[in-house]
């Protein structure tokens, strides 16, 4: 009771006041941006004199340094093979398995086909690897390579290099081979794998219909 009447007598003389929580400065609010409105125009378009210029274009078109292709087929046989427009076409084997091309004395490419014969009448037919075994034997070969029907070699031979592409199909070997002077190596590279890329057989057609019809009544005879 006493401890009142204290309070009350401190309270009467000097005042009594609430204690004052401190209050905290809150960070003004983030500035609002406004974007500016899209454009209604379209981007700018660069104009013909802004654009780079164009690759130039060979200088001397159907050369080794730019070659062009013509398309060679030999129906008989039935295959077909890129061969560059240089070359000349010269006169084409009597029994028409084959075709020389020629660049002056520089190069010769000669496209042929033959029966895959077998070594001896009682024989079977050779198979791709015993064909690629004796494609091989040639002196100076630098590459050589057998993949399924298929094989390359390369060498040098009579101080020419060469190139040669063989499939086996339809009991017909198809082959490209190219020789050439080796002062033209670097521009026959792409050359060569072009041709020998573009190499192919048309079934149906020549002696492979032929043999196509005489396979099938073997077939059903057996």
């Amino acid at each position: 009771m006493r401890g009142l009447v204290v309070l009350a007598l401190v309270c009467a003389t000097s005042g009594c006041r609430e204690k004052e929580t401190p209050r905290r400065t809150l960070p003004p609010p983030p500035a609002t941006v406004i974007a500016p409105p899209a454009s209604a125009d379209p981007p700018p378009v660069a104009t013909p004199s802004e654009l780079p210029p164009p690759p130039p274009a060979c200088a001397d078109a159907g050369s080794p340094e730019c070659p062009t292709y013509e398309r060679y087929v030999n129906h008989r046989y039935a295959f077909s093979v890129d061969v560059p427009s240089f070359f000349v076409k010269k006169g084409a084997d009597a029994d028409g398995r084959g075709q020389p091309f020629e660049f002056g004395s520089k190069a010769r490419v000669r496209a042929w086909a033959m029966y895959d014969s077998p070594p001896r009448p009682e024989s079977p037919p050779m198979t791709a690897a015993e064909l690629y075994g004796d494609w091989t034997r040639r002196d100076n070969v630098t590459f050589k390579t057998l993949a399924m029907n298929t094989w390359v070699v390369r060498g040098s031979e009579h101080g020419r290099l060469y190139y040669s592409r063989s499939m086996l199909a339809d009991g017909i070997i198809t082959t490209i081979e190219v020789s050439y002077d080796p002062a033209l190596a670097d521009a026959f590279e792409p050359i060569v794998g072009r041709m020998g890329a573009s190499l192919m057989t048309i079934p149906g057609e020549g002696v492979r219909e032929k043999k196509g019809r005489q396979d099938a009544r073997d077939a059903k005879a057996d």
